[in-house]
């Protein structure tokens, strides 16, 4: 391959790696503040006159919730890809009992046995149709501890999502807490938005209890009521969001508006693709390393945009098949390809502009190209002239001797 086939290869890899890098770091805009692959769990305990109660809470997201009702998850067990009200009960006491074994409850330093006493699972509107589903476990460990409680979910540790632990007590405060009595998210209903970048991942807690101390009919400090914890979670990223996605799951939609609805998604895909990330450090970085034009950053601005939301599409089109399994894994792997693309990237801007720095160091000479007025400091060592010239009739005066 000729230096130039290289150099051809080399440049349109850099855009290709930006595109790529586009496309793996897509993710659809999602209903759900986490995204939509998230499963999320929130633990609340309370400490009462009769022992500990646990209220283990679970937000599966849209994609989770779809994978439910799957013929491999078992949960649907009619066949209709279909979750009803039953359906949803025999699963949140199953799901409820089976987590049991996850959930590591230790009293005064002996394991406390937790028993289910309550179970519940609700589905609720998501984005685009899609459901999400909120699972509630109540449980009750009984034997009122009187110096150190310890806790530990290993429930949903290998998800990706939200993770929070609070404690609070009926029998005075709690002493050298390692959680905080109030929920952050309010028993997953409302995610804080300075935390949706890195959310919390809290498993574990410690505190120590006064033996003896009186108890109340209520929790100090505690801040979530039972009503407040099974309130619909927000969904949606503003009103327009919420209105689009909603007429899209109308199973009325006539084909002309379906196919107004797809251009109009489309425009909604290029708007987002243009919002900040995709790759575009990535891309700036190339166009002024390589010199770009206006022409050509509207061309790749193009070619980003058109991939980001064939990417989204692409993605929905795996979600309808009932294809997409084990997102968890799915979007850890794509990150990490993400990050070789950029680092790949970085290191061919980096050696071009080293290369560039030497050819032009290369191009200076100790002394300018054209007239010399000044006397030179080396000798013209050359050879005359080997080939025949054509006679010509005019002299050529020579003020100077040649020193050869």
């Amino acid at each position: 391959m000729s230096r130039r086939s290289r150099r051809l290869v080399l440049r349109g890899a850099v855009p290709l790696g930006a595109l790529l890098l586009a496309v793996l770091s897509a993710t659809p805009a999602s209903a759900h503040p986490l995204g939509n692959f998230t499963v999320n769990t929130a633990d609340r305990l309370l400490v009462t006159q009769d022992g500990v109660e646990l209220t283990h809470v679970v937000d599966l997201a849209e994609i989770p919730t779809v994978q439910l009702a799957q013929a491999r998850a078992g949960v649907d067990t009619d066949g209709d890809r279909q979750l009803s009200a039953d359906e949803l009960a025999a699963h949140a006491r199953t799901e409820c009992a089976r987590t049991t074994s996850a959930l590591d409850l230790v009293v005064d330093g002996r394991p406390a046995v937790l028993e289910v006493r309550a179970a519940e699972a609700l589905r609720q509107q998501g984005d685009a149709g899609l459901p999400t589903t909120r699972l509630t476990c109540r449980y009750a460990a009984d034997g009122r501890p009187r110096s150190s409680v310890e806790f530990d979910d290993a429930a949903a540790r290998d998800r990706n999502g939200w993770r929070e632990v609070t404690a609070a007590s009926r029998c005075g405060a709690l002493r050298s807490s390692t959680v905080p009595a109030d929920s952050p998210s309010s028993q997953l209903t409302a995610y804080p938005e300075d935390l949706l970048q890195s959310p919390a991942d809290v498993t574990t807690a410690r505190f120590e209890v006064r033996a003896g101390a009186a108890c109340t009919g209520s929790a100090g400090g505690s801040a979530v009521d039972d009503d407040t914890a099974d309130a619909a979670a927000p969904r949606g990223l503003d009103r327009v969001s919420r209105a689009f996605t909603g007429f899209l799951g109308r199973p009325d939609l006539t084909l002309p508006f379906a196919l107004v609805s797809v251009l109009a998604s489309v425009l909604f895909g290029v708007l987002h693709a243009l919002a900040p990330g995709h790759g575009k450090t990535v891309m700036a970085a190339y166009l002024v390393g390589q010199r770009g034009t206006r022409r050509q950053a509207l061309q790749l601005g193009a070619l980003v945009t058109f991939t980001h939301t064939a990417s989204v599409l692409a993605l929905g089109a795996v979600l309808a098949l009932g294809a997409l399994a084990a997102p968890e894994l799915v979007v850890p792997a794509t990150e990490v390809v993400s990050g070789l693309l950029l680092v790949a990237v970085g290191v061919y801007l980096l050696v071009l502009a080293v290369r560039r720095r030497r050819s032009a160091s290369g191009h200076e000479h100790g002394h300018p190209h054209g007239e010399v007025d000044g006397p030179h400091d080396h000798d013209h060592d050359h050879d005359h002239h080997d080939h025949p010239h054509a006679p010509h009739d005019h002299p050529h005066p020579h003020d100077h001797d040649h020193d050869h």
